[in-house]
């Protein structure tokens, strides 16, 4: 276990908006959505870790995917579709539908698995093709899950890194789109909202914080003191700083990578973006050699912490939240693992009193 405290995320806060209510809205007429789980552990382990409530936010069914990548994919696609065909944003999901099936469209991807799954069944929504690039550890399982919603699947000889770049030079030789969740110079631009840097895809997790404020304001309360966000390449940590670090909030973020796959740490510590090479790990997810350029920023300036697990950790961390019938993957479970080495280790430095309110994001069911 490593961890990285950095002070001046205390006082950060974004200006501009991160959110627009259309997004809700969208992923409300997406086929099987419904507003997942808020889990409340038991009070053995708050009593453990001397805080007031912990949730899980399970993400293990989202639209009949086993991960919350569909929030992100199905509103980066829509938009990016809508862009291609010059068709308004408020275009229903039957008129775009109808527009991109007479288009012959390809949609192309890079994945480790859940965010590619996610596009296929997008295009699959929209009537259109999609195209995915996976790396060459990737399990067989799982190239099945993706090619079993309609994509082609092409096995890149190297890492997630290489099938990334695979994926950018197919979409522009054979004049696709692109939908990747992780960013670099020269694709920021693609796509991108008006309301600054904010990326179609990361803005698409935001439905999963909303649901989590109108879940715990049912409970009266009004918000969590920590989140704890799970890092792969960065999108959905842009995405928990983005809402989390809005003025007039009050709540710090915790990062948890595995530690062979630590390319946030690693950069947080450099002060810049900084490529790591990875090895196995259990999450999977989370198996990221280089931070997102749009997100960096947003990380470097508002994580409050960054903590690395061992595959060890995650897997004892699955099982007590599986006690719990809270039935998540290693990379979720990775978040109960953080607050717990961190509250054992580092309590002076959690800040965490008898009164905090704890959400960990469990990304994924078990894979």
């Amino acid at each position: 276990m490593t961890t990285h405290f950095n002070s001046q995320a205390q006082g950060w806060r974004l200006d501009e908006p991160f959110h627009t209510p259309e997004i809700l809205s969208f992923h409300q007429h997406l086929p099987d959505y419904a507003e997942t789980p808020l889990h409340r552990l038991s009070p053995d382990l708050l009593q453990t870790l001397g805080v007031r409530e912990i949730f899980v936010k399970d993400e293990s069914i989202r639209c009949g995917l086993p991960a919350f990548k569909i929030l992100g994919a199905s509103w980066g696609a829509f938009r990016a579709i809508a862009k291609y065909l010059e068709c308004p944003p408020s275009s229903s999901l039957d008129d775009l539908r109808c527009r991109a099936r007479e288009a012959n469209i390809c949609l192309f991807t890079a994945t480790d698995g859940n965010h590619g799954r996610a596009v296929a069944r997008i295009a699959n929504i929209l009537g259109v093709k999609a195209s995915v690039f996976v790396p060459r550890i990737m399990l067989d399982k799982t190239k099945e899950f993706i090619k079993g919603e309609g994509a082609f699947v092409t096995v890149v000889n190297g890492d997630y890194d290489a099938a990334v770049r695979a994926a950018d030079e197919e979409s522009r030789q054979a004049g696709g789109i692109l939908i990747q969740d992780t960013a670099w110079p020269g694709y920021e631009e693609i796509p991108k909202v008006s309301l600054g840097s904010i990326a179609w895809i990361v803005q698409g997790y935001s439905t999963m914080m909303i649901e989590i404020d109108e879940q715990l304001s049912r409970l009266s309360i009004q918000g969590p003191t920590l989140v704890v966000v799970p890092i792969g390449v960065g999108s959905l940590g842009h995405a928990v700083v983005g809402h989390y670090k809005q003025k007039g909030r009050n709540t710090r973020i915790l990062a948890v990578e595995p530690s062979t796959a630590a390319c946030l740490q690693t950069s947080l510590e450099n002060r810049q973006i900084t490529p790591i090479n990875t090895k196995d790990t259990s999450m999977c997810g989370m198996n990221c050699g280089t931070v997102s350029y749009t997100a960096w920023p947003y990380l470097y300036k508002g994580v409050d912490a960054s903590i690395t697990v061992t595959d060890k950790e995650a897997g004892k961390a699955q099982e007590q939240l599986r006690h719990q019938g809270v039935n998540v993957g290693p990379c979720g479970a990775a978040t109960l693992a953080a607050i717990s080495n961190l509250c054992n280790y580092h309590e002076d430095l959690a800040r965490l009193t008898k009164d905090a309110v704890v959400v960990l994001l469990a990304t994924e069911g078990p894979r």
